[in-house]
C-alpha cells in the first residue's frame, strides 16, 4: 500500500491524516493528529498573523512532518486556508516556516477549499441533493450539490475563532453580545438567496464546531454510539445548546458533557454561525461529515485515474473496503450473500420487506465474517465490534446497527439491542431477526466453505419447507441448517423443514 499524509492547516486547527491505500481499490486511516493552532487569533481588520500563532502554527506543521518522515509516509500534501490566505504578513509566515522544515505547503483559495471540502462529506454522506457547509475558524463555506455534483459556492469570513474576537466580549454572554453575533451571521449568510432552493434535500456539516454540537448533542440524549460521522443534529438541539451555554461562564461550561477544552470558548459562535445558516435554507436538520477538506485531497489521488474523483456507490464500496482489509473470503461471502437474498426473495410474502432490507442483508453477508480476522472464538462479537468502529461510508447509524446486529446473529445467540432503542424503530427488533435468521441458515448451507449448496427452493404451507439444490454431497449442510434454524421457526412462527431437493 502507499500512505499519504495530507496536512489542513486552518484558523483555528491544524490536523494530520496519514492514509494508507491502493488506488481505486481499498483504504484505511492509519494516524490521525490535531494540535490548536489558532492561527487566526488577534488578526483583526488589519489582517495581521500575530507572532504567537505563528510560532504554534510552524511547530505543528514541523512536527507533523518529520511525523511523516519517521513513519514512512510516501508523499506528504500541505495545504493552507482562510487565515494565511488573508493575511497581509504572510512573508513573516513563510520566513518562520522556512527555518524549521522544508515541508512544501500551498495556500488554497476559497473556492478549492470549497471543493476539496465537498469531495471529502460528498463521497461520505448519503447526500445527493442539497447543500454542504465547512465552519472553520476564520471562514464558513457553503457548497450547493444537486445529483452529488457541486454546482455553486459561496465563502464568507463568519468563522468561530473570527466571530468569537469580534462579537463576544463578555462572560458569560451577554444578551447584548449574542444578539450582535447572530446579527452578523444573519448578514454573513444573507447574499446566498440559491440555499432556500435546496431545503427539499439534505443539508451536511464539516469542521469540528459540528462535531462539537454533535458530541454534547449525543451526550444530553444519552445516546448509544460514539460514533458522529453521520449523526442527525437537528435545529432544535442546537438551539439548546445556545441557550445551555450562553447561561453559563467560560469555566462553566467545562462541565458540560462532552465539551472539548479546546473548544469551549468558540462553540457558542460556531452554534450561533450554523443555525443561521439552517434557517436561511430552511432545514430542520443536517447531518454532520466526519470527513471534509483533507480526506477531498485524499479521494482525489485515491480516484485519480477516474473522470472525478467520485465514489459510484459509496455503501458498497466501503462495506467491500471492509471486507478486504479484514481479508474476507470473496467465493465464501458471495454464497452467503446469494443463499440470503434468495431465501429473502421467496420468503417475501411472509416478511414483505424491500429493497432497502435487500440491501443491508446481502451487506451483512458479505461482513459476516470479518472478525475472525481478530480470531474465531466469538468472531461473531468481533464483527459486530468492527462495523460499529470501521469507516462506513453513506450509511445512517440506524443502518449501522442493523448490519453490525445482523453479523452479531449469524452464527448463533442474540445480540440484545435495548441499548439502541434511541436509534432503532419498534419493528426492527422483528425486522433484525427475521434477517438474521436467513443469513445464520445460509451461513450453515455454506458450512465447509465450498459452494456445495447452489440455491435454495422455499415452499409456504403451514411450515416452511426449504429444499436443497446441491452440487453434491450436502448432508453436513443440511444438518447443520436444520440445528440451527430455531430462528427462523420463531422469528416467522411457522415450523420449518430442511431437505435436499
Amino acid at each position: 500500500m502507499k500512505k499519504l499524509g495530507v496536512i489542513d492547516l486552518g484558523s483555528n486547527t491544524t490536523r494530520l491524516i496519514v492514509m494508507a491505500y491502493e488506488p481505486g481499490y481499498s483504504f484505511r486511516l492509519t494516524d490521525e493528529v490535531s494540535e490548536t493552532v489558532r492561527l487566526a487569533e488577534g488578526i483583526g481588520p488589519s489582517r495581521m498573523l500575530q507572532p504567537t500563532p505563528i510560532r504554534r502554527a510552524v511547530e505543528a506543521l514541523h512536527m507533523f512532518y518529520s511525523l511523516c518522515q519517521s513513519t514512512g509516509v510516501d508523499q506528504v500534501i500541505a495545504v493552507g486556508t482562510s487565515a494565511i490566505r488573508e493575511a497581509a504578513n504572510q512573508a513573516e509566515f513563510w520566513t518562520a516556516l522556512r527555518e524549521v522544515t522544508a515541508l512544501d505547503l500551498r495556500i488554497i483559495s476559497a473556492e478549492e477549499e470549497a471543493y476539496f471540502g465537498y469531495l471529502g462529506a460528498i463521497n461520505a454522506l448519503p447526500l445527493h441533493t442539497g447543500a454542504l457547509f465547512d465552519t472553520g475558524g476564520g471562514s464558513t463555506q457553503v457548497m450547493a450539490v444537486r445529483n452529488r455534483e457541486l454546482t455553486q459556492s459561496f465563502s464568507v469570513q463568519a468563522g468561530v475563532v473570527r466571530f468569537t474576537e469580534q462579537y463576544v466580549q463578555s462572560d458569560p454572554v451577554s444578551r447584548a453580545d449574542l444578539r450582535r453575533l447572530r446579527e452578523a451571521a444573519h448578514t454573513a449568510f444573507a447574499p446566498i438567496d440559491w440555499i432556500a432552493d435546496l431545503s427539499d434535500g439534505k443539508l451536511g456539516g464539516i469542521g469540528g464546531t459540528v462535531r462539537q454540537l454533535a458530541r454534547i448533542d449525543q451526550k444530553m440524549r444519552h445516546y448509544p454510539l460514539e460514533r458522529v460521522h453521520g449523526y442527525v443534529l437537528s435545529r432544535e438541539a442546537i438551539e439548546r445548546i445556545i441557550e445551555e451555554l450562553a447561561r453559563r461562564s467560560r469555566r462553566d461550561r467545562l462541565q458540560i458533557p462532552g465539551m472539548k477544552e479546546e473548544r469551549v470558548d468558540i462553540t457558542l459562535a460556531g452554534a450561533v454561525i450554523i443555525a443561521t445558516l439552517m434557517d436561511r435554507g430552511g432545514f430542520s436538520s443536517l447531518l454532520v461529515s466526519g470527513q471534509g477538506v483533507r480526506e477531498g485531497i485524499f479521494y482525489q489521488h485515491f480516484l485519480a485515474d477516474q473522470p472525478q474523483p467520485l465514489i459510484a456507490d459509496p455503501r458498497r464500496f466501503s462495506v467491500l473496503n471492509l471486507a478486504h482489509l479484514t481479508h474476507y473470503e470473496p467465493q465464501h461471502c458471495e454464497r452467503v450473500a446469494h443463499l440470503s437474498l434468495s431465501l429473502f426473495d421467496q420468503l417475501a410474502p411472509l416478511h414483505g420487506y424491500g429493497a432497502w432490507e435487500r440491501e443491508l442483508l446481502g451487506y451483512a453477508a458479505i461482513l459476516h465474517d470479518i472478525g475472525i480476522s481478530v480470531g474465531y472464538y466469538d468472531h461473531h462479537k468481533h464483527g459486530e465490534y468492527l462495523i460499529h468502529n470501521a469507516t462506513l461510508l453513506g450509511f445512517s447509524h440506524r443502518e449501522i446497527v442493523i448490519i453490525a446486529s445482523l453479523v452479531r446473529n449469524h452464527r448463533k445467540g442474540w445480540g440484545e439491542l435495548a441499548p439502541y432503542a434511541p436509534i432503532l424503530t419498534p419493528d426492527d427488533e422483528t425486522r433484525i431477526a427475521r434477517l438474521s435468521a436467513m443469513l445464520r441458515l445460509s451461513e450453515y448451507l455454506e458450512r465447509s466453505k465450498s459452494q456445495i449448496v447452489r440455491d435454495v427452493r422455499v415452499q409456504l404451507g403451514e411450515e416452511i419447507v426449504i429444499d436443497i439444490l446441491a452440487d453434491g454431497d450436502a448432508h453436513v449442510e443440511i444438518w447443520e441448517a436444520s440445528r440451527r434454524s430455531g430462528l427462523l421457526r420463531r422469528s416467522f412462527g411457522r415450523d420449518v423443514q430442511i431437505r435436499a431437493a
